[in-house]
């Protein structure tokens, strides 16, 4: 058995946020053979909305960089590390202070306390509104899953070192920045993953194309960089694909290492 770990946005889905026909056919193949497939994403429930019924093609769901796995079967949470209340707590008020925009993520729980015009482009592409907070008490602070930070990504991140929060924070596209709890990467809930699973690193293709996927590519058996990956992601794969994202690039993974 191998475990198939695949980055989602801008190496599984096309631009238009869906799965190509060949990717499917292969992915089912795949599991029809008794490997298994894990989307491994920065998502988190609430950009899974729209995705929720082509979820069904993996085994399981790799949440919030790393943080969060579902079994797609039940839709059993099987972990989830949320942020210390008081490290929360700490960062929601700071940004309230500041006037900085931060986005509040904890399972259907999306709450901002800024508006801009990035953010309607943000709503319009989910099909989902965010609660609009003013007060610390307007948001889950005991049991956030992760934030965002975009409009006002590099203060927050600063103030974060500044004050050496237990937090970990990495870009997942170019105008946004995912923080989550400490220690939290793709690569370390691939281990616990594989730990459920009592399979080893030498067992395990990942897959991505941003350098939220570097600890998994690195990590992993096999290290794979679609064709569209930044140059950094090339450069730490093993192998780089001929296809880009929006021509099947999961297909050609999965047709190469593991039928």
């Amino acid at each position: 058995m191998k475990l198939l770990a695949m980055d989602l946005d801008g190496t599984t889905v096309n631009r238009q946020g869906h799965l190509g026909e060949k990717t499917k056919m292969a992915l089912a193949k795949a599991r029809s053979q008794g490997h298994r497939v894990v989307f491994a994403t920065g998502r988190r429930d609430i950009d899974m909305f729209s995705f929720w019924p082509e979820s069904r093609y993996a085994d399981y769901l790799l949440l919030n960089n790393g943080g969060k796995l579902i079994c797609t079967a039940d839709n059993a949470v099987l972990f989830n590390q949320t942020i210390l209340p008081e490290t929360a707590r700490a960062l929601i008020q700071r940004c309230l202070e500041e006037n900085w925009q931060l986005h509040v993520i904890s399972g259907d729980y999306w709450g901002v306390n800024k508006w801009n015009d990035g953010l309607q482009d943000y709503i319009d592409y989910l099909g989902t509104r965010p609660v609009c907070y003013h007060r610390l008490t307007q948001t889950p602070w005991q049991s956030v899953e992760g934030f965002m930070a975009t409009a006002d990504r590099t203060p927050i991140c600063k103030w974060i070192t500044q004050q050496a929060l237990p937090l970990s924070f990495t870009p997942s596209e170019d105008m946004c920045t995912d923080i989550m709890a400490q220690n939290i990467s793709k690569w370390n809930g691939l281990q616990r993953l594989m730990a459920l699973l009592g399979i080893s690193a030498d067992q395990v293709v990942a897959a991505g194309d941003y350098t939220n996927d570097l600890p998994m590519i690195q990590g992993a058996g096999i290290g794979v960089a679609v064709a569209n990956a930044l140059p950094e992601v090339k450069a730490a794969a093993d192998y780089v694909t001929e296809r880009d994202s929006d021509h099947d690039a999961a297909a050609e993974i999965i047709e190469r290492f593991i039928l």
